[in-house]
């Protein structure tokens, strides 16, 4: 069987815990009916913006990727971090040129992920333009055809605090209803 690699790159919400939940359920359903491997390398983090994710991104180019994810928009609209959508898209776009210098060949996905909710711990008014920078990332890949976006936000209408208890990180079991099975019929065209 061949194996492809993915290293997913960006916030906690790709990081999601030391069990790493949805990308195991995202490997094991890519090779359903298929002849090749998927290994996940998870490069999310804590706390993590594009900044920083471009400073870094030479951690995932390590494994020589097949395809690359990336989902920063959740620290990207933090306020205090003081990131505009035109910056976050220029970091995007220097991670994206790296990646494609790296291997002219990878195919790189664009994630959204789950939007802040009011009603946690952390206040909705941290995030107050949040749907600006995931429809950054819709309009970059509507730009260049070569991008897949992986738009996870749709599926996270009329969400409430009880699946993102602290507003801004979903449960493992939301994730797995709401997310993964988009993941995967994102990710499974570009698999051979």
């Amino acid at each position: 069987m061949k194996e492809i690699r993915i290293a997913t790159c960006g916030t906690s919400l790709t990081y999601n815990g030391n069990f790493n939940v949805w990308q195991r359920q995202v490997e094991r359903g890519l090779v359903e009916g298929k002849q090749t491997i998927a290994r996940i390398y998870n490069f999310g983090e804590n706390g993590q913006d594009s900044a920083g994710g471009l400073f870094y991104l030479y951690r995932a180019l390590q494994t020589r990727p097949e395809i690359v994810s990336l989902e920063y928009c959740m620290n990207d609209a933090y306020v205090p971090r003081n990131i505009s959508v035109a910056q976050a898209q220029a970091n995007h776009l220097n991670m994206i040129g790296q990646l494609r210098a790296n291997d002219p060949n990878v195919k790189i996905c664009l994630m959204t992920m789950n939007p802040p909710v009011a009603g946690g711990s952390v206040p909705l008014t941290d995030r107050p333009n949040w749907a600006a920078y995931t429809q950054m990332y819709r309009d970059m890949a509507a730009n260049d055809p070569t991008l897949t976006l992986i738009d996870n936000a749709p599926n996270w209408v009329g969400v409430t605090v009880s699946e993102i208890p602290d507003g801004v990180h979903p449960t493992k079991a939301a994730v797995s209803t709401r997310s993964v099975p988009t993941i995967i019929s994102s990710l499974r065209p570009l698999i051979q």
